[in-house]
């Protein structure tokens, strides 16, 4: 293990026990994919680099975690390990400005048969010059889509009133708006995520304000549960808008002042996945589906407190809409605690996220039917 990686690991994961999270990393599947022995691809599934989250920065708060302590030779072998069709790679995780270096990632993952669409860090989208540099990246990987989340936050916990709310949304549609034509130039499709900021039928009004075919929808199927909407809803108001997907399940846990939300491994949460999966195939046939297993401490969704409904307005508060979803929703809870990776040794923490990817696979393909052709 060299220098600069063991500098790294200090770096990204301050307080880790360092060797303990090395020689995890040398034990693990992370590392053995480099032998190339498992078969692949088993699922026509899609990873997102954020199935790492334990890798990248062990877990704990996506927020706080940085993909470019995932490059694009330790996440193909990941794909490849794991039997992906495809990856869904960050642009923080390649040298955007390096066309020579672009090529010949693209070129590792053509070799191993492995597909690319791209996430696309929401100030790329700021002015037309810096959308052409993010599409002609994607484009040098092979992309031929993007995924974006315009809130690197949640929001519940990043607006402090409710005109900091309407700003961020007013920018958006102005941003939005006016990127427009350079749309229509670049005819690149992007995604935007209901990235636990915009309720379905908000980004849904948003996406059709922008009223570009090269404009739609990142679907994730349980993100809007922080928001406390029905999954059922997302994805009846989003399907139609698909351009990829962040495909999960997920579970919840009641606390004192709200509820706990976890993803959890296909088939082991609340979520009707079949349903899911098969309206958007009859949706938008071409929409990726690309999982999103982040295997994580649980999140807390404090909608109890006052201070968690400052962003919204009052038909969100709603009481019977409320009633519905304790109803319907946290009703379901398993009785035993969501799982955490707070505790664990650096190895099981690893290990976990492997176990957690691979069931994930297995259900995609032996149930849901994501089988390759």
């Amino acid at each position: 293990m060299s220098a600069a990686v063991v500098a790294e690991v200090d770096r990204e994961m301050p307080g880790v026990d360092r060797r303990g999270f090395v020689a995890a990393l040398l034990a693990s599947p992370w590392l053995a994919a480099r032998a190339g022995s498992a078969a692949r691809p088993a699922t026509s599934m899609y990873l997102a680099y954020t199935s790492f989250a334990v890798r990248m920065s062990q877990g704990r708060d996506i927020l706080k975690s940085n993909a470019a302590a995932l490059g694009p030779d330790a996440f193909r072998e990941l794909c490849l390990r794991f039997g992906a069709r495809g990856g869904q790679i960050d642009l923080s995780q390649v040298p955007v400005g390096d066309p020579a270096a672009l090529a010949a990632i693209r070129a590792a993952y053509e070799k191993d048969a492995i597909a690319l669409e791209v996430s696309i860090p929401s100030r790329y989208l700021e002015t037309p010059e810096t959308y052409a540099q993010a599409v002609t990246a994607a484009r040098a990987l092979g992309a031929t889509r993007g995924r974006v989340a315009l809130l690197s936050g949640r929001r519940y916990e990043t607006f402090e009133t409710a005109s900091a709310w309407a700003a961020f949304t007013t920018k958006w549609r102005e941003t939005l708006l006016r990127l427009r034509p350079e749309f229509e130039r670049q005819q690149f499709a992007i995604g935007i995520e209901n990235h636990k900021d915009w309720l379905a039928p908000e980004l849904a009004a948003l996406l059709r304000a922008v009223d570009s075919r090269f404009v739609g929808a990142c679907v994730d199927f349980g993100n809007n549960l922080a928001l406390l909407e029905h999954p059922d809803e997302t994805i009846e108001v989003l399907a139609p808008l698909a351009v990829t997907t962040h495909l999960k399940d997920m579970a919840v846990k009641p606390t004192a002042d709200g509820f706990e939300l976890s993803e959890v491994p296909l088939g082991q949460g609340i979520l009707p996945l079949d349903r899911y999966v098969r309206a958007i195939r009859s949706a938008r046939p071409d929409a990726a589906l690309c999982l999103e297993m982040i295997t994580r401490d649980p999140l807390r969704v404090p909608f109890r407190n006052e201070r968690y409904w400052v962003a919204f307005d009052a038909t969100a508060r709603d009481a019977a809409r409320l009633q519905r979803f304790e109803q319907q929703i946290l009703s379901r809870a398993p009785a035993r605690p969501l799982r955490r990776i707070t505790g664990l040794a650096p190895a099981a923490q690893v290990e976990l996220e492997d176990e957690h990817v691979r069931a994930c696979v297995a259900y995609a393909r032996d149930v849901l039917k994501l089988e390759t052709a």
